[in-house]
């Protein structure tokens, strides 16, 4: 039978049996925390990452929001372009319209106030002659 020495197990300080040498033991139990506050860092880093994507994602929506507003604004700018466009075409058109009637009356009126003056003077003409005979 091998003894307590030659089989690799030893006692601790609180007289624990060991199966390891009381170095590699205190080794792997360093290397145990050790893990451990890695596998927490590490953790707590994935944390840190899924609150900044989640940040991202949620900017992410926001930018896109923001730009089919501003593609709305854009198309909305562009309607009122060719709104105020076509409502010069039409108000140039009625303008055009407006000064041919205008010509024409005033032509018109000059024909009227031309035939006036002639009647008139036709009407004094007789008058005179008729005051003289």
């Amino acid at each position: 039978m091998a003894s307590v020495g030659e089989s690799g197990i030893t006692f601790d300080e609180s007289y624990r049996i060991r199966v390891l040498d009381t170095d590699k033991y205190e080794t792997t139990k360093n290397m145990q925390e050790q893990t451990e506050r890695f596998i927490s860092k590490i953790s707590e880093l994935n944390d840190v990452v899924n609150q900044h994507m989640q940040l991202i994602d949620q900017q992410a929506e926001r930018i896109e929001m923001e730009k089919l507003r501003a593609v709305g604004m854009r198309n909305k700018v562009a309607t009122m372009e060719e709104e105020r466009r076509r409502k010069e075409k039409e108000l140039k058109a009625l303008t055009a319209e407006r000064q041919e009637e205008l010509e024409r009356l005033t032509v018109e009126y000059e024909s009227l106030v031309k035939a006036k003056n002639e009647q008139e003077l036709l009407i004094a003409k007789l008058s005179s002659s008729s005051s003289f005979e």
